[in-house]
């Protein structure tokens, strides 16, 4: 995937222009302010993708750890989920 680098200072005069070759070509925006990488801007259908796979992910790695300790207690779906939640907020 290329890359697409842009100042804090680019992004405010030419946002709109930036938004829609954004929407055309679908390459993340790397905003850097100082010269410094201060935030991402990508598409959001591309970025609740990618939460949909961490989240995948990390259930995968929740059920591994279950199964690689089957002494320890188990716990119900709903418990794991209020878990993982309190852990993506915290």
């Amino acid at each position: 995937m290329s890359t697409r680098i842009v100042t804090v200072s680019e992004l405010k005069v030419k946002l709109g222009a930036l938004m829609a070759e954004l929407e055309e070509q679908g390459v993340p925006l790397y905003i850097t302010q100082y010269g410094k990488p201060k935030a991402v801007l990508a598409r959001y259908d591309e970025y609740e993708a990618l939460l949909k796979k961490l989240e995948d992910l990390e259930d995968l790695m929740a059920m591994k750890e279950s199964l690689s300790a089957p002494e320890k207690e188990a716990i119900s779906l709903k418990d794991y989920e209020r878990r993982r939640a309190a852990r993506v907020r915290g």
